[in-house]
């Protein structure tokens, strides 16, 4: 099976053309309710990673990115942070597009006793599965189901076994030529509890 995997990999390397590179800044404004309790959270990083299609039928995307995003609560002054590194692959058809993959990570957020919510730092991983249907060049929906493992006892949620945290979310992408704006809505199940936020987000 793997033998045959790389034959069929080296017999069509070169149909996997133009490689995209990129490299964006991040800047995210959510409204996020924990547990029933609302707060308001900025976060800024940057992101970069490189795209390549395979040009035959079917069309499929590889997509590796690393990213590093902090974040602050703006009504209570907790620090964050998320480092990933991850790599999806997919078919990508004219209407949609579907991409699953790992997603490595360490992240925290907040301090004990924090007015919103507190997750101690710990690596963890994720598979990330993203669909996206293009209604239009310019305008896309995009759903997220990502469940993950982390490695620390503490961080470990009993509410969606076998993983340890589930994320889920919706969100609207409309592509202008030189920005992207991205409106949607998240919902974490995590070792703190239920973590929504509405989305507001923007990249050049």
């Amino acid at each position: 099976m793997i033998a045959a995997l790389l034959a069929w990999t080296a017999a069509h390397a070169a149909d996997w053309r133009d490689p995209k590179p990129y490299i964006a800044p991040v800047v995210n404004l959510s409204l996020i309710s924990v547990n029933g309790n609302t707060s308001a959270q900025a976060a800024v990083g940057a992101v970069g990673g490189v795209r390549v299609r395979y040009s035959g039928q079917p069309h499929w995307l590889s997509h590796s990115r690393a990213m590093a995003v902090g974040s602050y609560g703006l009504n209570t002054g907790s620090l964050g942070g998320d480092l990933r590194l991850g790599s999806f692959f997919g078919p990508d058809g004219k209407l949609a597009q579907l991409q699953v993959g790992p997603d490595l990570w360490y992240q925290g957020y907040g301090k004990e006793g924090a007015a919103d919510y507190w997750l101690p730092w710990a690596p963890g991983l994720d598979i990330r599965s993203v669909a996206t249907l293009k209604l239009a060049r310019e305008v896309q929906i995009v759903g997220e189901a990502s469940p993950g493992f982390v490695f620390l006892e503490e961080r470990r949620s009993d509410q969606v076994k076998p993983f340890d945290q589930l994320t889920l979310a919706a969100m609207l992408v409309i592509r202008a030529p030189f920005a992207r704006l991205t409106i949607g809505y998240s919902r974490q199940y995590n070792s703190y509890g239920v973590v929504e936020g509405l989305i507001l987000s923007g990249a050049l």
